[in-house]
């Protein structure tokens, strides 16, 4: 712990800022003159685990996709409900993103020679990590003349999606290269990796699984299977392992109950001193899909994820509705979610690699068992869910394995596992599970699978009367921020409509 506060004065020193704990701030690291690796890389984790797990910069998820709604003693948004974007809004995942890449690339630029592998292996790996949200969110990007702002290049040119996905997959395979390849005097990480501890092994995996995250969001187009396929083949390694049972990339650089150190999704809701934020618990309640979904499978995760607001029941609200549920008959987030202000930040969960790699094996993609892979996921949200949380009572009981084998068991549809079953319907289950288990963590991929699949295909999107559309927008509009320095280039990409201007890999 000491170690973490003593590099937080060491990057003030060096010239590179911190406006919070251990994120770089918008200072150029290229500025500041011979900025050693080892100082760079808690930060830039640090910050990429700050913003995926910031629930107000992806709030639009949970709330378009059943998982949130809002408290019925608060007007709800309706740029939201309404599906009306403009180009201001969420701008901030744009301005974080190339300034948490910046730092990556630092890295990768100045941290030379086969001794420092490790740092420029999970630098590669970090930048494909940050790319994939923004190519997720926008489509075409600057990519190949992005950062260069030392050659001169102050408006850089926006690169096709595809094509940065598909170098974003040679870059992965580069990273695990290089991890494969590092010498015996390799500079060792440790724990300036805040992340996996320099388990360089680790990083391997969760490179591996980043790639199948990418080439799974693209298995639904028409005729890339051959490419999917020749790219799973390219893994330089003799096993194509992926993050399995508590391999999860957890950030957590020493999170104290201080304002600005506490785990970002817990600092939504609460302050240092465990009272409420204005504008968290009160604001947020559980989505009516998610109750809907969680009590008529019997799911042992239901208090987990909300509370109960009375006895055992909960209730939430469906999103853009007319009318909301009171406050009093409301559930808010629960205690599964927020366990604790020290509760590590998660950047992938073995819960989503066990998803996805069920599904590639569903799919026909990588050799596997489904049904163990699908059950080994569900296993683990509900581990993690029933944990004890610092609200438990003393009698609390945390819920095990045996919870999640009664639960999958029951002969319910999206519950229990048929291995024989259709691959569409296969699918269908396994992007459900996932659906619930991602709330709470990360829920990026929640916008992907339906965007690429359609499911879960019980929804209600929103409820406003006034809304745009039935279905929610399928990507972001270029920021503002973007448009006022670099507006040619992006008046290049042609007219954007958030229902129509499709990511390249929706084929829907």
């Amino acid at each position: 712990m000491k170690k973490l506060f003593i590099l937080l004065t060491v990057l003030l020193v060096v010239g590179v800022s911190c406006k919070d704990f251990l994120t770089v701030d918008e200072k150029n690291p290229n500025a500041a003159s011979s900025v050693p690796a080892y100082l760079i890389l808690p930060a830039a984790l640090n910050l990429t685990a700050y913003d995926v797990n910031q629930n107000d910069n992806w709030n639009f998820i949970s709330f378009w996709y059943g998982l949130m709604s809002c408290s019925g003693g608060y007007s709800q948004p309706a740029a939201l409900t309404q599906y009306k974007l403009i180009n201001g809004s969420y701008q901030g995942n744009w301005s974080w993103a190339y300034l948490n890449l910046q730092n990556y690339d630092y890295i990768i630029k100045n941290a030379t020679g086969a001794v420092n592998n490790p740092y420029r292996a999970i630098a590669k790996i970090m930048k494909a990590y940050i790319y994939q949200y923004l190519v997720d969110s926008y489509g075409n990007i600057p990519y190949t003349e992005a950062l260069q702002t030392d050659a001169g290049i102050l408006k850089p040119k926006f690169d096709n999606q595809k094509t940065i996905y598909e170098d974003l997959v040679v870059q992965l395979d580069s990273a695990m290269k290089l991890i494969d390849t590092a010498p015996s005097n390799v500079a060792e990480v440790g724990d300036y990796d805040i992340v996996y501890h320099g388990d360089m092994s680790l990083w391997w995996k969760f490179a591996n699984t980043l790639k199948l995250r990418m080439l799974i969001n693209q298995s639904d187009m028409t005729g890339r299977s051959s490419y999917i396929t020749g790219a799973l083949a390219t893994t330089p390694h003799t096993t194509a392992d992926y993050i399995g049972v508590a391999e999860g990339a957890w950030n957590n650089p020493g999170y104290s109950q201080s304002a600005g150190k506490m785990n970002p999704f817990w600092e939504n809701f609460y302050k240092q001193d465990g009272s409420n934020q204005a504008d968290g618990l009160g604001y947020y309640v559980a989505g009516q899909d998610a109750c809907d979904f969680l009590i008529t499978t019997n799911d042992p995760r239901k208090l987990r994820f909300f509370q109960a607001y009375t006895g055992t029941s909960i209730q939430g609200n469906y999103f853009g509705a007319l009318v909301l549920n009171l406050p009093s008959v409301t559930s808010k987030l629960g205690p599964g979610m927020l366990q604790a202000f020290n509760q590590a930040a998660p950047l992938m969960t073995d819960v989503e690699s066990l998803f996805l790699q069920a599904e590639a094996v569903a799919r026909g993609f990588v050799t596997g068992n489904d049904s163990n892979l699908y059950k080994a996921a569900v296993t683990q949200s509900i581990i993690y869910e029933g944990k004890k949380a610092s609200s438990d009572l003393s009698t609390y009981v945390p819920l095990t394995a045996a919870n999640a084998a009664t639960y999958l068991k029951q002969p319910i549809a999206n519950v229990h596992y048929d291995a024989s079953s259709p691959v569409a319907i296969k699918v269908k289950q396994i992007i459900t599970q996932k659906w619930i288990a991602a709330n709470g963590l990360p829920v990026y991929s929640v916008w992907t699978d339906y965007r690429r699949t359609g499911y879960p295909n019980f929804l209600h999107f929103s409820q406003d009367a006034a809304r745009q559309s039935d279905t929610p927008p399928v990507r972001l509009l270029y920021p503002q921020s973007e448009i006022n320095v670099n507006n040619d280039n992006v008046l290049l990409q042609g007219t954007i409509n958030v229902f129509t201007s499709k990511i390249f890999w929706q084929n829907r």
